[in-house]
């Protein structure tokens, strides 16, 4: 898929709660560019960090994007590997619809529409690879294939255990990845917002977990949970500056477990 159009969207960011703006056209060069203020690098080139709640990408100097992983999700979600600059004015990607719906919509409308999965430049790994936190309660690894396949298991509580086996490509993630919300428990709220996170959410943008959960219109899939972790993971892999061939399997990990793996591949792929 390419973009043949320039798209302009602005909000609020999800943490900081300050009006952002994301402006995404097209480019000549090969790969996805970000850029902010006087800086611009392919996506390949940023230090990241999933610490805080969201993927953050870091230039050189320090200067950072916060919470990319949705609007970078909707362009790997849809194939969409180079020939873009994304243009951030503000401390992070305007939070929109709390998923990728919205600019994936927005891309479709600017865009051949031509659904086809493109992988003749995809990363191939050729030996297991897993990273995990240091109790190993969560992890996430990769495995040879000849495609993206993607087994998340997710457990909250409210929640229960959710697992669901995602076969990517563009239409896939259309149907039913790029509606799935992002999502915090209700009792980490106060503390997200005294540390200055989560400014920026609302019901708009967010679905609330706790005895009873609340969603703008109630939840899209039960499972929408786990769907929206691999939303998340598919954003993290964007990273990599190209699609990936492999089968990924994740245990209630998130952002610093997904870019601590798509970096281990980087390592082992050092001509990208």
């Amino acid at each position: 898929m390419k973009i043949n159009g320039k798209i302009l969207l602005r909000g609020p960011g999800l943490h900081s709660g300050q009006e952002c703006e994301l402006i995404i056209e097209p480019c000549e060069a090969p790969e996805i560019l970000m850029r902010s203020g006087d800086n611009e690098l392919p996506l390949k080139n940023f230090s990241c960090n999933g610490t805080n709640r969201g993927s953050d990408y870091f230039f050189p100097d320090g200067a950072s994007v916060r919470t990319c992983e949705h609007v970078l999700s909707a362009l790997n979600g849809l194939g969409i590997a180079g020939g873009v600059r994304l243009t951030v004015n503000g401390p992070e990607m305007p939070a929109l619809d709390g998923c990728s719906k919205k600019l994936c919509d927005e891309i479709l409308n600017h865009s051949d529409k031509n659904f086809e999965l493109q992988q003749d430049n995809a990363i191939e790994i050729s030996e297991p690879l897993i990273v995990s936190s240091q109790d190993r309660k969560r992890f996430a690894a990769a495995f040879p294939c000849d495609r993206l396949h993607i087994t998340y298991t997710v457990e909250y509580d409210f929640i229960g255990a959710q697992v669901f086996d995602y076969e990517h490509s563009p239409k896939n993630y259309y149907e039913n990845l790029s509606g799935a919300r992002t999502f915090a428990m209700l009792s980490d709220i106060e503390y997200l917002r005294a540390h200055g996170m989560a400014l920026g959410g609302s019901l708009d943008n967010a679905i609330v977990v706790g005895p009873e959960i609340q969603a703008a219109g109630g939840l899209r899939w039960q499972n929408e949970f786990v769907r929206h972790k691999i939303l998340d993971l598919i954003g993290d892999l964007a990273s990599l500056g190209r699609p990936l061939k492999a089968h990924l399997i994740a245990l209630r990990a998130g952002h610093e477990l997904h870019l601590k793996l798509a970096q281990k591949i980087k390592e082992l792929n050092l001509e990208i």
